[in-house]
C-alpha cells in the first residue's frame, strides 16, 4: 500500500475512533445510568470494540490492548451490574484518558512511536493501580 494510501487509512482511522471516544465519554461521565441502560451498554462495547478492530489492524497495539481492556470491563460491567462509585467511575475514565492520549498522539506530525506508547500506556497502568 502506498503512502498516501496509509495515510488516508489513518486519517478515517482517527475520524471514527474520535466518534467513539466522544461516545465513550458520554456514557462513562453518565456511568451511574448507563448499567441500568442494556442498549446504551451494549453501544459502549461496541465503540470500544472498534477501536480495537481499527487498531488492530493498522497494527497499533497500545491502542488495542486500551481499548480491549475498556470493552472486557463494559462486557464485566453490564454482565455484573455494580453500584457505581467514583473508584468505579475513576477506572473507566482513566482508560478513556488513555485512549484519548494515544489517538491524539497519532494524529500529532510524528504519529504513535511504539515506544512513547508503552511508556504512556505503563504510566496510565501505574496510575490506575495507585487508585485502587
Amino acid at each position: 500500500m502506498d503512502s498516501a494510501n496509509a495515510q488516508k487509512i489513518l486519517g478515517y482511522f482517527i475520524e471514527e475512533a474520535k466518534e467513539h471516544l466522544e461516545t465513550l465519554e458520554r456514557g462513562i461521565l453518565d456511568l451511574g445510568n448507563l448499567v441500568k441502560n442494556t442498549e446504551q451498554m451494549n453501544e459502549m462495547f461496541r465503540a470500544a470494540h472498534s477501536i480495537k478492530g481499527g487498531a488492530a489492524m493498522l497494527g497499533y497495539s497500545s491502542i488495542q490492548k486500551t481499548a480491549h481492556c475498556l470493552e472486557d470491563a463494559f462486557k464485566m460491567l453490564k454482565e455484573n451490574p455494580l453500584q457505581v462509585d467514583q473508584k468505579l467511575e475513576s477506572l473507566f475514565l482513566n482508560g478513556y484518558d488513555l485512549l484519548q492520549i494515544l489517538i491524539n498522539k497519532l494524529q500529532s506530525p510524528l504519529g504513535l512511536q511504539a515506544e512513547e506508547a508503552n511508556a504512556i500506556v505503563k504510566k496510565g497502568e501505574d496510575r490506575k493501580s495507585t487508585r485502587l
